[in-house]
């Protein structure tokens, strides 16, 4: 079935494949099958799956046990028992015993922030859904679908996305059908949904924006027959929806297509707030994406559109949450940074208002050393230059080195860019034999860690060259021995001589 065929409810029996071995099972194994009989699944994913889906959060409650006493157990008691006349011990586990356990495991490591332990679940979760429900079943695909979102979502890969959600379309889209109902019908469209809206977000991340508005396009059309489902409830309509508005949105943005993205950003935002509540915290990330698009427009930037959608992005993250948290913090420093694009002078003290306000959250939550900290005195630190107070910028420069050789390394880019900002300053100040000095610094941290020939190590030279050529200032500078050597004379093998030698 090619991509543009549509799917319809034919009647007909599903696909039965038998599969033939030429090994008998032996009674000891047949026995243990017989007394570990897995049992059917209570619960449903969502209302409109059939009765044999896998994902399930009811599980047998001696596998639990097992399970749980296996966990608790210490290291030391796992003894490797040795083979008994040549065989090994083998797993007998059903596999849709090890699909469901899998299928948990994966969930737990998702919400608990394990995202590469997440991932190999999904990757066993394929293996097992295979084996229980065979190759060209829509379980399959949705396990591919799994995969492909944990992929693009939390790794941020969109090659290995684009890949597994090509793999799950072909299960779909080139077998024969064998859908028999309509509830069956809505969990293939559904898997297709997610597939289409996964491999068009990744597209979209490769830059590949023809293909992936046709792909997203293809999911808007599997999302209206959705609709006309009765057994797929509203809500589950109105989510999908807002994925589909939100991928669009992406897309015009990268594509630089700034009204279209803004229009679909506007609607996108009507939906969440109808859907969600207009103080949800699932607004936040979505209004910081406005934000960040209409400061991206460049010369033609509506700072004060982007100034109020994080303001909104700022009043929910502070209506739900504490002073002191992190979500706050990162809509703070976006108004903080907001502000100072606009280039006036009454919004750089609302800017070091906001700053401020990150810095303290950052070292209650962070400390004093951590990057995010750091990268906050970095911003703080330049805004106090814009409005001429050197002397607070300086002392903020000089407190967070410590920091940055703490958590970059004593060589690294970002103390070697402390020292060219301290040296500006003092530079600006008029302070010439401190700025050589902290230029030296910084150009020594330089051509350790980017090589002498690097941009950043030629301009500083170059730098210390045009300070050291004012009088008076080369004598108080000792200069190292390759400094040394290329002020030398060249040397010239040829003798110039006045007159012949002649013969005595």
């Amino acid at each position: 079935m090619s991509d543009e065929e549509d799917y319809s409810a034919e009647e007909g029996r599903p696909m039965v494949i038998e599969v033939k071995t030429n090994k008998r099972p032996s009674s000891r194994t047949q026995g243990r099958r017989s007394a570990r009989t897995p049992r059917t699944p209570k619960t449903q994913r969502s209302q409109y799956n059939d009765n044999e889906d896998d994902y399930s959060d009811e599980f047998d409650e001696d596998f639990d046990d097992e399970e749980e006493m296996a966990d608790d157990a210490p290291r030391t008691s796992h003894i490797k028992s040795k083979p008994k006349n040549g065989r090994k011990k083998v797993n007998m586990t059903p596999p849709d015993r090890l699909l469901k356990t899998s299928t948990r495991k994966a969930n737990k490591f998702m919400d608990q922030g394990k995202v590469d332990k997440c991932i190999q679940e999904y990757v066993k979760c394929i293996a097992y859904t295979r084996m229980v429900h065979g190759p060209v079943d829509w379980r399959l695909a949705r396990s591919y679908a799994d995969l492909a979102e944990a992929y693009l979502d939390h790794k941020s890969y969109a090659a290995q996305a684009d890949y597994h959600a090509d793999n799950g379309k072909a299960i779909l889209l080139n077998s024969p059908p064998t859908i028999t109902t309509e509830t069956e019908k809505a969990n293939v469209y559904t898997v297709l949904f997610r597939l289409y809206r996964t491999k068009g977000r990744a597209l979209t991340a490769l830059k590949k924006f023809p293909e992936a508005e046709q792909v997203l396009a293809k999911a808007d059309k599997f999302l209206a027959d959705l609709f006309k489902m009765s057994c797929v409830t509203q809500d589950e309509c109105d989510e999908m929806e807002i994925d589909i508005s939100h991928a669009k949105a992406r897309l015009y943005w990268k594509q630089k297509k700034h009204a279209l993205a803004s229009s679909q950003y506007d609607k996108l935002l009507d939906q969440m707030e109808s859907h969600y509540g207009k103080d949800s915290m699932e607004l936040v990330p979505v209004y910081q994406e406005n934000g960040q698009l209409e400061q991206s427009k460049g010369r033609h930037a509506d700072h004060d559109k982007a100034i109020e959608m994080y303001l909104q992005a700022h009043s929910i993250a502070g209506a739900n949450y504490r002073e002191d948290n992190l979500v706050t913090m990162d809509t703070a420093l976006s108004l903080a940074r907001a502000y100072s694009q606009t280039g006036r002078e009454e919004a750089e003290g609302v800017a070091e208002k906001y700053l401020n306000e990150c810095l303290a959250i950052c070292q209650t939550c962070h400390g004093s050393n951590h990057k995010k900290t750091l990268e906050v005195m970095d911003e703080l630190s330049r805004l106090l230059i814009r409005v001429d107070r050197q002397e607070e910028a300086l002392s903020i420069l000089r407190s967070s080195l410590t920091g940055k050789c703490e958590a970059y390394g004593d060589y690294s880019e970002q103390v070697s860019d402390t020292y060219k900002l301290i040296a500006s300053v003092h530079l600006s100040g008029g302070a010439t034999e401190k700025a050589i000095r902290a230029y030296q610094k910084c150009h020594n941290i330089e051509c350790l860690v980017l090589g002498k020939n690097s941009k950043k190590a030629k301009d500083s030279e170059r730098t210390i060259e045009i300070l050291m050529s004012s009088p008076g200032l080369s004598n108080k500078f000792s200069l190292s021995k390759s400094e040394e050597l290329k002020k030398r004379p060249k040397f010239n093998s040829i003798v110039n001589r006045s007159k012949p030698m002649t013969g005595t």
